[in-house]
């Protein structure tokens, strides 16, 4: 694969649906249940008290884990123009990655700027400015009847991925709903939140988490210089790359939604811990090898059950020299060979356990794959060098090998074929995984 199709650096908003297991969080007014954001907290007969601070603030909720349900409780800001934004966090990574909905209450009694009463925001990149200007209207609206901007108001959010619905002062109907979440895995920590140079008071909180079906968990490996896939919102806006990105991740939630996964990302070294909850570990084109308690990691991960989906591509991105990857595919009968001699574009698979029908897919310039049982070939050389197999292990972990990146980057066009399948690929492929 010489080269790729440019995309363009618009962020791209995307959704993909999740499960969750029944929880109702105890203690929300102790103060040991809640670690501090950068500002100062104090607790007082059941109010809890965030100063005022440049930069926003959170209380998080210390071992949350929020996904599906409700989040109820009391909030009071003041009527001070431009210095009162209070509202909660969720879908908390660290202090930097959330969602969150929020309310501005100088705006409460103020009919010129009624529209931007209650707002959400995707920190870090898509804060209330970017969603104003991208999209008017959507990401906030107003209040009716509006609280008092001084006193105390009720808020409830029934969160059901993707929809958030807001209902203020026990209002019977949504006052404010966001259809599209904007978030990376749609679940994560839960927070009281105070924006720049704002101060907030919040009591009565209620979290209640919803039951649902077990969901399958993918978690990507990025940790090993990937040369594409990365977590969007670790990356800074101005990065060339983001563009690519939000588009990849927006089409790998469109797979999780249709199998019923969620999506995490392997930033730091992969160990047994961060496999702990996994059912599925992508590793696309890394650069960089994976120590020898990595690798014995993955293994174990493997033998007990778990599934792997693994790409590499000729030497155009990534070498074997650079990376270590047939030690961790080797002990499962499938190794990595040298580059395929075609130089026709498209590739093709062929029907079997893993698809139902033979799929068109994007293909150009591969590593030959060595062992399982081959189900991917280049259109020009048939049968003769296949650049995907699988394996499914005696101990019933299951296996992926591709020598081919362009299928697993969602590349469905390419020099000009508009209609490989790649959707439909990755869909078939995680589905025989989970």
């Amino acid at each position: 694969m010489k080269s790729l199709k440019a995309v363009t650096s618009q962020i791209i908003l995307f959704t993909f649906s999740f499960a969750v297991f029944g929880q109702a969080y105890q203690d929300l007014d102790k103060p040991n249940s809640w670690e501090i954001h950068n500002r100062k907290v104090s607790f007082d007969n059941g109010v809890i008290h965030l100063d005022n601070n440049p930069g926003d603030g959170i209380l998080w909720l210390k071992g949350s884990d929020f996904q599906n349900g409700t989040i109820e409780l009391d909030i009071k800001g003041k009527n001070q123009p431009g210095a009162s934004f209070v509202g909660v966090a969720f879908n908390g990574k660290n202090h930097s990655i959330y969602d969150a909905i929020y309310f501005r209450p100088f705006n409460f009694s103020n009919p010129d700027k009624k529209e931007h009463m209650v707002q959400y925001i995707a920190m870090p990149h898509l804060n209330w400015k970017r969603l104003r200007d991208g999209h008017p209207g959507k990401y906030e609206t107003s209040i009716a009847p509006a609280p008092n901007p001084n006193n105390w108001f009720h808020v409830k959010l029934k969160i059901n991925y993707p929809r958030v619905e807001v209902y203020v002062n026990h209002s019977e109907t949504p006052t404010f709903t966001v259809n599209e979440q904007i978030n990376v895995s749609g679940h994560g920590k839960i927070g009281l939140w105070v924006g720049e140079n704002s101060e907030g008071w919040f009591k009565n909180i209620s979290i209640k988490e919803n039951n649902m079906d077990p969901f399958t968990h993918i978690l990507v490996d990025v940790g090993h210089d990937q040369v594409f896939w990365n977590d969007p919102k670790s990356m800074n806006i101005e990065n060339e790359k983001i563009g690519r990105v939000y588009m990849m991740t927006e089409e790998l939630y469109k797979t999780s939604k249709e199998i019923n996964a969620v999506v995490d990302y392997a930033k730091e070294e992969i160990n047994s811990d961060i496999l702990t909850d996994k059912d599925i570990l992508f590793i696309h084109i890394p650069k960089k090898g994976y120590t020898e308690n990595e690798v014995k990691a993955i293994h174990e991960f493997i033998d007990k059950g778990g599934s792997l989906f693994i790409v590499m591509d000729s030497d155009y991105w990534s070498s074997l020299g650079e990376t270590n990857v047939n030690e961790i595919i080797a002990p499962y009968g499938i190794q990595y060979g040298d580059a395929i001699p075609d130089k026709l574009p498209g590739g093709h698979t062929i029907k079997g356990e893993i698809h139902d029908n033979p799929l068109k897919i994007s293909y150009h310039e591969a590593r030959k794959v060595l062992g399982g049982k081959p189900f991917c070939y280049g259109d020009e050389l048939g049968k003769g060098y296949p650049f995907g197999t699988y394996t499914t292990t005696k101990k019933g972990g299951k296996i992926v090998v591709m020598g081919e990146a362009m299928v697993s980057l969602y590349m469905s066009s390419w020099e000009g074929v508009d209609d490989y399948q790649c959707q439909e690929f990755m869909q078939d492929v995680f589905n025989w995984l989970k």
